[in-house]
C-alpha cells in the first residue's frame, strides 16, 4: 500500500543521504534531481495545479492546498463523529448520493446504516492512523480528492487496522463525501467481476497521483507525485517485463523485473524480482534472487486491479496506456 510504502521510502532516503560516496554497490533506489522527470514520459498535457490559485484553464481555480486542508478537516470531523457516536454531526458531511462500500446509496440510508450498526456496537471507537490525501494525476483541475487512511477500529480492548478510502467532491462552497469504502471491499468486488483475459502482445500500464506531503517530517516538499509503470509482454515464451515505482517524497525510483507470469481465470500473476539496477533487462536478474508474486484482476475495461498487498497501489487500478 502506498501509505506504508511511503514510510519505507522515507527511511530509504535517510539511509541514502548517509551513504559513503566511495561505496560502489548499487542501491535499491535512485535519487533523481527532478520530481517530475518520469511523469513527462506519459503526457506533457498534465500539469501540477498552481499553488497560488491561478490557472490559465480556470481563472478562479481554488488554491490546491486549501482543498487539501478542507478535505482533511472533514476527515477529522467524520472520524470524531463516528468514534463519539454523534451521528447528527455526519449530516452535513455526505453528499445526497453516495457510493457506500461499492453499492449505490444516499445520505439518509448511510446514516441509518451507521446508526443501526453503532447500536449493536456501543463500545466501538475508531482512530486515524496514516493518512494520505491525493487526487489522480489525470484530474488536472483537482475535481475529486481522495483520502486513503488506516482506520484503527477499537472494540472491547481489541484494535483492528483497515485500509480505508473517502472520496470528496465540491458542491457549491462545501466539500462532501461521495464515496466511502475500504481495501477488503474493493478487492472482494474486483474478484467477483467477469473473467477477462489478455491476448499475446505488448502492454503498458500506469497510475499516478499528486499527494499532499506538508505533514511529512524532515522533507521540504508540499505536493509531490507518486506513480507506477507496469510494462510487460505476453508471448509464446511467457510473460516478461519491468515494474517501476516512483516516490515523489523520496525522489527515488524502484524497479522490479518480471521474471515470469501467467494468466489464469482472469487473474494476471507476475513473478517479480527486485532489481539493483535502473531500467533492468531480462539478463540483469539473479536466478537465486528472492521472487515475489503479485496478482492483478483483469477488468473488462482492460484495467488491472491490484490484489497484492506488497504492490504499491494495492486495491487500486492501473490504467492501460495507448
Amino acid at each position: 500500500m502506498i501509505c506504508k510504502q511511503l514510510l519505507v521510502f522515507l527511511l530509504t532516503a535517510i539511509v541514502l543521504s548517509a551513504c559513503n560516496s566511495g561505496n560502489s554497490k548499487k542501491v535499491k533506489t535512485k535519487v533523481i534531481p527532478e520530481a517530475q522527470k518520469q511523469k513527462a514520459v506519459h503526457s506533457d498535457k498534465k500539469t501540477k495545479p498552481d499553488a497560488s490559485g491561478d490557472s490559465k484553464d480556470k481563472p478562479n481555480t481554488e488554491n490546491v492546498f486549501r482543498r487539501y486542508d478542507a478535505v482533511k478537516k472533514i476527515l477529522k470531523k467524520w472520524n470524531e463523529a463516528i468514534s463519539e457516536h454523534r451521528l447528527s454531526d455526519l449530516e452535513n458531511l455526505y453528499a445526497d448520493e453516495v457510493s457506500y462500500y461499492s453499492k449505490k446509496s444516499n445520505k439518509q440510508a448511510v446514516l441509518t446504516q451507521k446508526s443501526d450498526w453503532l447500536k449493536i456496537h456501543p463500545s466501538y471507537k475508531q482512530e486515524l492512523g496514516y493518512v494520505d490525501v491525493y487526487y489522480d494525476d489525470e484530474d488536472v483541475l483537482g475535481v475529486e480528492f481522495v483520502v486513503q487512511f488506516t482506520k484503527i477500529c477499537i472494540e472491547n480492548g481489541k484494535k483492528t487496522e483497515i485500509e480505508s478510502y473517502l472520496y470528496f467532491r465540491k458542491f457549491g462552497n462545501e466539500w462532501k463525501i461521495v464515496r466511502e469504502t475500504d481495501a477488503p471491499t474493493e478487492v472482494n468486488v474486483a474478484r467477483k467481476k467477469p473473467v477477462t483475459n489478455l491476448p499475446e502482445g505488448n502492454y503498458n500500464y500506469y497510475t499516478g497521483q499528486w499527494s499532499d506531503t506538508r505533514d511529512v517530517q524532515g522533507f521540504g516538499h508540499d505536493q509531490v507525485p507518486y506513480s507506477v509503470n507496469l510494462n510487460f509482454t505476453i508471448g509464446v515464451g511467457g510473460i516478461t517485463g519491468v515494474y517501476h515505482y516512483y516516490s515523489g517524497t523520496a525522489r527515488s525510483r524502484t524497479f522490479y523485473l518480471i521474471k515470469s507470469g501467467k494468466i489464469d481465470n482472469g487473474i494476471l500473476e507476475l513473478h517479480v524480482i527486485y532489481s539493483q539496477v535502473d531500467d533492468p533487462e531480462p539478463e540483469d536478474f539473479d536466478e537465486d534472487a528472492e521472487t515475489e508474486t503479485w496478482r492483478f484482476k483483469i477488468l473488462e475495461n482492460k484495467q488491472l486491479f491490484s490484489l497484492s498487498k506488497d504492490e504499491a497501489f494495492y486495491s487500486r487500478a492501473l490504467r492501460p496506456i495507448k
